[in-house]
């Protein structure tokens, strides 16, 4: 299967979260950086959350042909479930949801269909490539904000 690597690396970037953040107490999780302007580890996952819903919601609409509902904003939950006051795991669970839905499209998708142009000329490869990028880059701040050494 050619896209193999790219569905590894989506399924990477969650467990590395599941092994890095998931077990740390909430309260360290919550606590704001005060150098780099990366806010806590909360606020890096819930980027990461909120992304990945709407990735998965524009992927579906772009397989089904089926329109996203006009009701989803940037401000509106695109679950339902989310609440401003989600503890991190719950937030990671959430994620973890949005991540497992988009791995099953992919999974179905015809390889020929990884490589068609969408509007902008990108492919869905090139778009999957797009949030592998971004999930490096947030895992990046999560590794800063907990002192760790950045991957190299």
């Amino acid at each position: 299967m050619p896209n193999q690597g790219l569905l590894t690396g989506l399924i990477a970037t969650y467990r590395t979260l599941n092994v890095n953040v998931r077990p740390l107490p909430e309260d360290r999780l919550r606590v704001a950086s005060d150098k780099g302007g990366n806010g806590s580890v909360r606020d890096v996952v819930l980027r990461l959350r909120d992304s990945e819903l709407r990735f998965s919601q524009a992927l579906k609409e772009r397989i089904s042909g089926v329109p996203m509902s006009a009701a989803l904003s940037d401000e509106t939950p695109v679950i339902g479930t989310e609440h401003d006051d989600d503890d991190t795991v719950s937030v990671l669970a959430q994620f973890g949801t949005a991540r497992e839905s988009t791995l099953a499209m992919l999974r179905d998708l015809p390889d020929q269909k990884w490589d068609e142009g969408l509007e902008g000329g990108q492919t869905i490869r090139d778009r999957i490539e797009q949030l592998l990028e971004n999930d490096r880059a947030q895992l990046e701040r999560i590794n800063a904000l907990l002192g760790a050494p950045s991957p190299a």
